[in-house]
């Protein structure tokens, strides 16, 4: 109910209203007539998933594919089961009264929590229990690259339910950022070590979405798998109510395999297919190498042109500046502009910021750069330029760690970047022994040819790789996730050189 009007407000009004009408009839003869009113606006329609892929094939902006088609009738199902849904309200937990067991499980090698915080959460606000609703099921989406996984969520996450909570992440900036909460979190309550954050970040996962999409969904790290672990198993019961909605390139069975105390985290991947629908995409077609205008935003020197040279040098600095001017949009460069990463400095040489940042190569990848500092450039920035790629080798495989790392980053944000390079990237990883007196150069050897052993390699037969590109993974011939994520940056640098890419700006905040 409405609060009464008081005497001394109402007299406000009426002297107010007198006042006005006053004003308006002195006035009347001067004053220029109202301007007419606005035409209501029609409300913007929203779209089910087979909609807007309907609508965007008719458009021209997505090819008809019958194994997308197929997968989007179970998308669909979960769009109209999201339109009834309600979600649970979540209770805040205590963090004060969340503790951990001195003595964890030594099944899973992960602490436990004490059984008295979920009974005086269950007792503080009854809803626990009272509040446990039906879930809908969420989707588990796999396959190879380039068959339209992301496309298929984020056709998605865009048509959600309007009445619901959404938040799209690729999985490493969400762990990323999950770390870095946990820390802000521990260091709030003095870094004591029997406080446990988890239901904590899982209070606040939960209020921030009901609808949680995951792209490119793989776990590679212990402290990742037994953190996840964790967290899922709370954002996913019942009475915190969240969809999970992921796409990865590998099946559930798949995730963390030969990782470090896997055991620990076969509940998770239980769990994972438990709450949603595993669904295999076996689409043929890899949309990466449907033909597309490719620019001119990556520079290599013309055959029997030496790197070095004059004339190459006056074609990479022509190169580099009339790239950073159309990024740039005419504005002035700064240098040495500082960004802050987890409490600490990342300096950008050159960069006109919101826009466009410049690295060479040795400052963006020869540095001790982790991925919370490539995920931030790539969120500050519209475009990235690299100049002075060399050739790269297994002497240089920390080097090429975080070159791959930096182009998920900037793959993942659609980030456009040029480049100036010693030769085209599918040509420049070499072997050691072809490198000639400088890393821009090559010697005269034969490479080493390794086809015979592509017939049955995994990346040809089982994701779909051109055997040129793992050809190129062998130089992680040993270590089976980081072939994976080599011959996946080749890929998408393919993507990443076209005009389309390059023409599809995502604008930045500027600071």
């Amino acid at each position: 109910m409405l609060g009464a009007v008081q005497p001394t407000a109402l007299r406000s009004a009426r002297l107010s209203s007198t006042l006005t009408s006053a004003s308006a009839s002195a006035s009347a003869s001067t004053a220029p007539p109202a301007p007419p009113k606005p035409a209501p606006t029609e409300p913007r329609k929203h779209y089910s998933p087979l909609q807007l892929y309907d609508r965007r094939v008719e458009e021209g902006r997505l090819r008809n594919d019958e194994f997308q088609r197929e997968i989007l009738t179970s998308v669909q199902d979960l769009y109209e089961t999201l339109t009834h849904y309600k979600p649970p309200k979540v209770a805040k937990p205590d963090i004060s009264r969340s503790r951990l067991n001195p003595k964890s499980d030594s099944m899973f090698g992960i602490p436990k929590l004490v059984s008295s915080w979920f009974t005086t959460i269950e007792k503080e606000t009854g809803l626990a229990k009272k509040q446990e609703v039906d879930i809908p099921h969420g989707i588990y989406l796999y396959g190879d690259v380039g068959c339209g996984k992301t496309m298929l969520m984020d056709l998605f996450f865009d048509t959600i339910p309007p009445h619901l909570t959404k938040k799209r992440l690729h999985f490493h900036q969400f762990m990323q950022r999950i770390h870095k909460r946990a820390h802000q979190l521990k260091v709030l309550h003095g870094h004591r070590e029997d406080i446990d954050v988890m239901p904590v970040l899982a209070w606040e996962l939960s209020e921030q979405a009901t609808v949680l999409c995951f792209d490119e969904f793989q776990v590679t790290d212990v402290a990742d798998a037994m953190l996840l672990r964790r967290l899922l198993n709370l954002v996913l019961r019942k009475d915190h109510g969240l969809v999970l909605f992921a796409t990865s390139n590998r099946a559930p069975d798949d995730l963390y395999i030969n990782g470090i105390q896997r055991e620990s985290f076969i509940p998770c991947i239980q769990l994972i297919k438990r709450v949603t629908h595993v669904i295999y995409l076996n689409s043929p077609t890899d949309y990466r190498k449907i033909p597309r205008p490719i620019s001119s935003a990556f520079y290599f020197p013309k055959p029997g042109i030496s790197y070095l040279s004059r004339s190459c040098k006056k074609e990479r600095e022509d190169h580099v500046n009339n790239w950073y001017n159309f990024f740039s949009q005419g504005h002035s460069p700064e240098l040495n502009i500082p960004l802050h990463v987890w409490g600490r400095e990342l300096i950008v040489p050159k960069a006109s910021p919101p826009y466009v940042a410049q690295f060479t190569f040795k400052e963006l990848c020869g540095e001790p750069l982790a991925a919370g500092d490539y995920l931030t450039l790539a969120t500050s920035f519209e475009s990235i330029i690299v100049t002075g790629i060399p050739y790269l080798t297994t002497n240089q495989r920390d080097e090429v760690r975080r070159f791959i790392t930096f182009l998920d980053a900037v793959y993942d944000n659609h980030t456009r970047i040029a480049v100036t390079a010693a030769a085209p990237f599918q040509d420049i990883f070499v072997e050691p022994e072809n490198l000639g007196t400088s890393v821009f150069a090559l010697s005269n050897k034969t490479p080493q040819e390794i086809d015979d052993k592509l017939e049955n390699d995994t990346l040809v037969t089982q994701h779909g790789f051109d055997k040129k590109i793992a050809k190129k993974a062998f130089m992680f011939a040993h270590l089976d996730e980081e072939r994976f994520a080599f011959a996946r940056a080749l890929s998408r640098l393919a993507q990443m050189s076209t005009q389309s890419w390059i023409d599809d700006v995502r604008p930045r905040r500027k600071n």
